[in-house]
C-alpha cells in the first residue's frame, strides 16, 4: 500500500493486515479455528426439515439436524462423487447424498453405500468431513481446529435461557476484523450513534453518549482478552459515568446495548463469523436476568433486514440516507445500532486497508487488541492455547465479564468496582 504524503506516495506497512486472512492455513484463519464459532441459528434446521448450505471462513458447508435432532455440520461435497450433499435427504440417522445414496452420520462416518455389494466394506474406509458441533443460546456451534474440542465456555449472554435472552444474526458485506474492532471503538458511539432523545427510554439508554464526547480511556489485558473503561465526566459534577466493554477473543465482544436500561446483570455478545475474507454474520446474544426487549427488538430489526437477515440499507440505496433528518440524527440512518455499525464499517471496504488509518490515542484498545491476536498466533504456532480457549471446568465461569453503564462519585476506583461487581455474581 502507498500513503500520500508532502504530495508523494510513500510505502507504509500494515504489520496486522495478516489478520484479515481467514481461510485454512493462514495465521489468523488458523486462530479463528481454535475457538468455537456460532454457524447457524437453531430454527434454520429442524428434525427431517431441509439441510441449509453455508459458508464459513472460507469452507462450503452443509448444516442439517438429524431424526434425533441433533445438529450436524459437513463438508458440503459428498466424499464419493462430489455432489451437493445440500440437496439431500434427512433419513436413516443421517444425511443421504441423492446421486447414490451414500449415508452419512453427524460425525461424518459413511452408513451405508447401498450400491455397493452387500459384502464390502468400503463404507468403512470412507470419511465425509465433518465438525462438531453445539447448540447452545440459540444457536449451532461449530469447532473447526485439531485435535480434541475446548469446553464450549459458558459466557452469560450464551448460556442465558430462552425467556431472558435474544439471539439475532446480520450479514455484513465486509471482512470480520473491522466489524468486531468497533465494538472496542468507545468515542464512535458519541457520533454515529447520536440522535435526538425524544423519550425517557432513549434518554435512559443514549444520555451517556451525548456527554463528554472526549472521555478517559483505560484499557487492561485480561484471561478472555481486553476490558475497556470509558469514564465521561458529567456536567456541573465531580460525578462520572463509567462504561465497561470488553474483547473477547478472538472475535467477539461484551457490551451494553439493548439491556443497558435494567441495570447490572445483562450484556449484549456479538461474533463476527467470517463466511469468507468479504464477508461475514454478526451473530448477537443480548440477555438480561430481569429479561430484554424482545417484542421491541423484533419489530425494530424486522424493520431493517429481510428475513434472510440481509439488512435492507446498501450502498445500492445509498444506505437510505436521510440527509433531511440529519438536523436530528447525526448519521440520518435512523435509530437502529447494528444497521448504523454495518454502514459504517462497510464503508471502510470489503477489506479495510490498515495501511491507510491514522490510529490516534482514542483507538488505544484497537491498538491492543490487534496486538493480542498477533501473540495468540504466536501462541497457537508454538503449541499452545490462545487467550480465551478453556480446557479445565473450574475456568469456565466468566462473572468476570463485566458489562456495566453507571454513575459513580468522584474518587471511586474503577478497577476496584469491576472487581467488586465480578465477585458478586451480577450474571446470577
Amino acid at each position: 500500500m502507498t500513503a500520500l504524503r508532502n504530495g508523494t506516495h510513500e510505502q507504509r506497512e500494515a504489520p496486522y493486515q495478516h489478520l484479515t486472512q481467514t481461510s485454512r492455513g493462514t495465521p489468523s484463519g488458523e486462530l479463528l479455528r481454535r475457538y468455537w464459532q456460532p454457524v447457524g441459528l437453531s430454527g434454520d434446521v429442524t428434525p427431517n426439515g431441509a439441510p441449509r448450505a453455508i459458508r464459513i471462513l472460507g469452507e462450503n458447508l452443509v448444516l442439517y439436524r438429524d431424526d434425533r435432532g441433533r445438529p450436524g455440520l459437513l463438508a458440503r461435497k459428498c466424499a464419493h462423487r462430489c455432489a451437493d450433499l445440500s440437496y439431500g435427504r434427512v433419513e436413516d440417522g443421517g444425511l443421504r447424498c441423492i446421486y447414490h445414496g451414500w449415508l452419512y452420520d453427524v460425525d461424518g462416518k459413511c452408513l451405508e453405500q447401498p450400491g455397493e455389494p452387500k459384502t464390502s466394506t468400503f463404507k468403512e474406509k470412507v470419511h465425509q468431513p465433518s465438525y462438531p458441533c453445539h447448540e447452545a443460546g440459540g444457536a449451532i456451534w461449530a469447532y473447526f481446529g485439531p485435535g480434541e474440542p475446548p469446553l464450549f465456555p459458558n459466557y452469560p449472554a450464551v448460556i442465558a435461557s430462552e425467556d431472558i435472552r435474544y439471539t439475532a444474526r446480520w450479514l455484513a458485506n465486509c471482512n470480520w476484523l473491522q466489524g468486531n474492532e468497533g465494538n472496542i471503538d468507545p468515542i464512535h458511539t458519541s457520533y454515529l450513534h447520536r440522535f435526538e432523545l425524544t423519550d425517557a427510554v432513549e434518554k435512559a439508554r443514549m444520555g451517556v453518549f451525548h456527554i463528554d464526547h472526549a472521555p478517559e480511556l483505560s484499557i487492561e489485558d485480561t484471561r478472555f482478552g481486553l476490558r475497556v473503561y470509558t469514564q465521561r465526566q458529567m456536567p456541573d459534577s465531580d460525578d462520572f459515568i463509567l462504561r465497561i466493554t470488553n474483547q473477547v477473543m478472538p472475535n467477539a465482544c461484551a457490551i451494553n446495548g439493548a439491556e443497558a436500561n435494567a441495570g447490572p446483570g445483562g450484556c449484549s455478545m456479538f461474533w463476527h463469523v467470517p463466511i469468507d475474507d468479504e464477508h461475514h454474520w454478526r451473530f448477537e446474544f443480548t440477555f438480561h436476568v430481569k429479561g430484554v426487549p424482545k417484542e421491541t427488538m423484533t419489530a425494530q430489526y424486522a424493520s431493517e433486514k429481510d428475513a434472510a437477515d440481509r439488512p435492507q440499507r446498501n450502498p445500492d440505496n445509498r444506505y437510505l440516507q436521510d440527509r433531511d433528518s440529519m438536523e436530528h440524527s447525526y448519521l440520518g440512518m435512523g435509530k437502529c445500532f447494528p444497521a448504523h455499525d454495518l454502514f459504517v464499517t462497510e464503508s471502510q471496504g470489503a477489506i479495510h486497508e490498515q495501511a491507510d488509518e491514522h490510529l490516534a490515542s482514542s483507538d488505544v484498545a484497537i491498538a491492543r487488541a490487534r496486538r493480542l491476536l498477533a501473540e495468540a498466533i504466536r501462541t497457537m504456532e508454538a503449541g499452545g492455547d490462545p487467550r480465551g480457549v478453556v480446557r479445565d471446568p473450574v475456568e469456565n465461569v466468566f462473572d468476570d465479564i463485566v458489562v456495566i453503564t453507571k454513575q459513580l462519585p468522584a474518587g471511586t476506583d474503577k478497577r476496584a468496582y469491576c472487581n467488586k461487581l465480578a465477585s458478586e455474581r451480577m450474571y446470577g
